[in-house]
């Protein structure tokens, strides 16, 4: 995606509600047949969580709810679903930075293709648990709104999107502005490629300045972020800096795997810990325990951990997905987000920066001989 040196600040007016102003700007693009199909956020018949859908009819875009704290697993997945190979259609995508930088990485492992896609990116002040997203949904009828005028539910966001600095959505073609705006009276929309800058000015939406203390609520965001960032890492290397204790931290895993199914970039078809590898011979089992006296059943928990981790640290985007499913409520993102960001400093690598940007472990640099 090519950027623009320049980015020029658009405007939505919401009048009190965000949730119908961006469905109204997603609807127009379906209605004036700019794309074929919106992949958002939306509320259906059956829950007031907001879930990933198709939508194709105008009409049904008022549904859309992008800008709502709820993120029920990372929509990387629901986005390489629909982008699996090219269709001839033009597909707008709506996610959250964490998303888009796992659909990149994505994009790298060939699992997808963006030729039809328009990616917009939401600025991100986090998402809530599903269980607390559901309990203030019953208590605000509009929670969407109600989320951004309130400090105390941002205060609600989970674990990861507090020590979340990447906030602001990277490889998109076009930005959706919250962070320092009015958002009862208008959101920013800023094209960020040729390709977002084409897509607005068929909208034909109105210029307009920089929200006085935009930039400072940005920063003060950030560092705020940095701070506890900086708190949990000395936290969480407190409890695993031996293998001990990592042993302990992980000991109520249930090895049912679904810290695996919920990572967006944990992306192989066939796992090794679902083949004959990991199926062990009773016969195998026995001799672990004559040998130890006692072994725990599920075996291989801590190697499940350490084998995702070396499998995948360099790529892991944050979105702290593998913590929210763990029925034993281990926090596994900590850990994950910490290793994750240890190997992305030694390697230079931010993963979903660029589509460009060569993964490492899967490029050969020629040794220099002096």
């Amino acid at each position: 995606m090519e950027k623009n040196s320049a980015m020029t600040v658009f405007y939505l007016k919401t009048d009190k509600n965000p949730k119908a102003g961006v469905s109204a700007f997603l609807g127009r693009m379906l209605s004036q047949s700019l794309a074929d199909a919106v992949l958002v956020s939306a509320r259906t018949p059956h829950s007031p969580l907001p879930m990933p859908a198709v939508i194709t009819d105008p009409e049904k875009i008022e549904a859309a709810d992008p800008l709502a704290p709820a993120a029920p697993f990372n929509a990387a997945r629901q986005a390489v679903s629909i982008l699996r190979h090219e269709s001839g259609r033009k597909i707008v995508l709506v996610l959250r930075p964490c998303e888009i930088r796992a659909l990149v990485e994505l994009v790298k492992l060939k699992q997808c293709v963006l030729d039809d896609a328009v990616i917009i990116g939401m600025e991100c002040r986090g998402r809530m648990e599903t269980p607390i997203y559901l309990e203030k949904a019953a208590e605000n009828p509009d929670l969407t709104a109600a989320f951004y005028r309130d400090p105390g539910l941002q205060d609600a966001v989970c674990a990861s999107c507090r020590i979340c600095t990447r906030f602001l959505p990277q490889a998109a073609d076009i930005a959706i502005r919250v962070i320092g705006e009015p958002t009862d009276e208008r959101i920013g929309i800023v094209p960020q490629t040729p390709a977002g800058q084409d897509l607005v000015g068929r909208l034909g939406l109105s210029e307009g300045p920089d929200s006085p203390g935009r930039e400072d609520a940005v920063a003060n965001m950030r560092d705020l972020r940095e701070q506890e960032r900086e708190r949990a890492f000395q936290e969480t290397a407190g409890k695993t800096d031996t293998i001990e204790k990592f042993q302990k931290y992980v000991a109520q895993c249930l090895n049912c795997y679904n810290c695996r199914v919920a990572c967006p970039v944990c992306y192989c078809r066939e796992c090794v810990f679902l083949t004959d590898v990991f199926a062990h011979d009773p016969q195998v089992l026995m001799r672990r325990a004559a040998k130890k006296g006692m072994i725990k059943l599920p075996a291989d928990t801590t190697m499940f951990h350490l084998t995702r981790m070396a499998h995948m640290a360099h790529a892991c985007v944050a979105c702290g997905h593998c913590s929210s499913v763990c029925p034993s409520h281990i926090p596994v993102a900590d850990i994950f987000i910490k290793v994750g960001n240890e190997v992305q400093k030694r390697y230079g690598y931010e993963p979903g920066r660029d589509l460009e940007e060569p993964m490492p472990l899967m490029v050969y640099d020629k040794p220099v001989v002096e």
